[in-house]
């Protein structure tokens, strides 16, 4: 039995493995005060930072460096009036002329760190011969990835096994190797569990494995931290009373388990988060007790209470079903999302594995309805049922479609004398982006014309307007590249059209960047 258990274990670390890393980039920069390269006559007392939801801070979230990159000593970054979602710096009183940059790396709600630069200048700008990196260790990263996959393995085994083995077991008393299967999830669950919470610290502020022990207060302070502490002691309980036999109990402490997942991940962020927390948890505990009572039925075939557990599965396929398909739509938004995303490839991987787990599932059902052993159906389902879990653990580390893909800007416009103006902007998302202007005749032809300027103001009026430099690819052709937005948001390009020495043509486009 721990033979197979630690095959089925070293699979699922596989396939973490073989699946892609992800980027995770959940919360995003939204506002800066001062705006990225904007050039102050005086210096601010204060640096402000706004993000799109709630991040957690430390000592090093925000740095103060010069254009050499030398870190310059401040006192350290707190929490702005507006709250969590809010950065203030205060600045030293003996700043220079010159250029500053401001380099940043905070955890967002779902747990998962963030991280990004801007540039501000006092009096004339200077020479910026630093480039900010804000990467994970790589060791720190593969650890955390497989620490994470760990504890959903443990967490299916506990909470399913412990489904049939307490629940479903005819009979008084379910045989000791069935048991051990959940005594062995419980203890998957608290190592990963563990070793998540150890890596944490080094995983949210970009340092090494030396860093684990002294950045720990840090990660015990943070909400990610209390969801961690609580799934320990969660487990515990869950242990000890399923010891003491009282089941009731139990089975409230392992629900309250799940919400230790969906309470501090993409569920907490992004549209309906009222609906994504409950619709998220549905799916997470039908998982865990069809996969993990899937795995004791498989050890245990020859007197395991397949009959019932099928019954069962079939209620939790679907919850996973109807839960999925509402996660689906929450995380990508709209299809195209689901193929130019790698958030929306790993669903649909995650969905033709499901589909393959249910034809197999089927012809199980029909070779118990006839008295028959399931076992090598049941076999094909459990490793199935470990790659979807591996793919699982990739996906809620990766960045959701709804925020990764964006539509690039397409639009054609008019010129007062009559030319066609068809501005291309892509990807239109915070960073740098490309604009291409074409402006035609009537037959479809370029048409020269000597200038073509640009601004880009924001639609709220905090941020400074931002000069766009189009530069001519080729007659009737301007492209801008890089065309840099620091902020997600509503935005209008202004552009004026020179057609002649005399006569311009102003346009004005609304452009939405992500």
């Amino acid at each position: 039995m721990w033979k197979f258990v630690a095959r089925l274990v070293l699979l699922f670390l596989l396939a973490g493995v073989l699946l892609p890393a992800a980027a995770s980039a959940h919360a995003t920069i939204i506002q800066t005060t001062p705006s990225d390269q904007q050039v102050l006559e005086t210096r601010p007392r204060a640096i402000t930072l706004k993000w799109s939801e709630a991040v957690d801070l430390n000592d090093q979230s925000i740095r103060l460096l010069d254009g050499a990159g030398q870190e310059i000593e401040t006192a350290g970054a707190r929490p702005g009036p507006e709250g969590p979602s809010t950065a203030v710096l205060e600045l030293p009183s003996d700043l220079g002329d010159g250029t500053y940059i401001v380099a940043w790396r905070v955890v967002s709600t779902d747990s998962h760190p963030v991280s990004g630069a801007f540039t501000f200048s006092i009096g004339e700008p200077s020479q910026v011969l630093f480039e900010a990196d804000g990467s994970s260790n790589a060791t720190v990263r593969t650890i955390d990835a497989f620490a994470r996959g760990l504890a959903f393995f443990g967490l299916a085994l506990a909470l399913g096994g412990a489904v049939v083995v307490f629940a479903l077991w005819s009979g008084t008393t379910a045989p000791r190797r069935a048991r051990r299967l959940v005594w062995a999830g419980v203890g998957l669950l608290l190592a990963g569990t563990l070793l998540v919470l150890l890596m944490q610290g080094p995983y949210a502020t970009g340092g090494s494995l030396a860093d684990v022990f002294s950045t720990l207060s840090f990660s015990l302070g943070t909400r990610f931290g209390y969801a961690l502490v609580a799934r320990i002691v969660l487990a515990l309980a869950f242990l000890v009373l399923l010891l003491r036999g009282w089941r009731i109990p139990a089975a409230l402490c392992g629900l309250a388990l799940i919400f230790t997942w969906t309470l501090v991940d993409h569920s907490r962020t992004g549209v309906q988060t009222w609906l994504g927390v409950p619709a998220a948890s549905a799916h997470l505990l039908a998982m865990a007790i069809w996969f993990g009572g899937l795995l004791v039925v498989l050890v245990q075939a020859h007197d395991a209470p397949i009959a019932r557990f099928s019954r069962l599965a079939v209620v939790c396929w679907v919850v996973l079903a109807v839960s999925g398909v509402y996660l689906t739509y929450r995380q990508s938004g709209e299809f195209g999302a689901l193929v130019a995303t790698l958030f929306g490839r790993l669903l649909l991987v995650k969905t033709a594995v499901a589909i393959g787990i249910l034809v197999l599932a089927y012809y199980s059902r029909r070779a118990v309805l006839r008295g028959t052993g399931p076992r090598g159906t049941v076999l094909g389902e459990t490793f199935l049922g470990v790659a979807m879990l591996g793919v699982t653990a990739v996906l809620v580390n990766a960045e959701p479609a709804r925020v990764a893909y964006v539509d690039p800007v397409e639009t054609t416009l008019r010129t007062e004398d009559g030319l066609s103006v068809e501005l291309k902007i892509n990807p239109a998302k915070q960073g740098e982006n490309v604009a291409d202007i074409y402006l035609l005749r009537g037959d479809g032809a370029l048409q020269q014309v000597p200038e073509v300027t640009a601004r880009l103001l924001p639609s709220d009026g905090d941020a400074a307007a931002l000069d766009v430099a189009f530069q001519m690819a080729e007659p009737g052709h301007f492209v801008a590249s890089p065309m840099t937005v620091p902020y997600p948001g509503e935005w209008t390009l202004r552009m004026q059209v020179r057609t002649s020495e005399f006569d311009q043509s102003e346009l004005a486009v609304p452009v939405k960047i992500r």
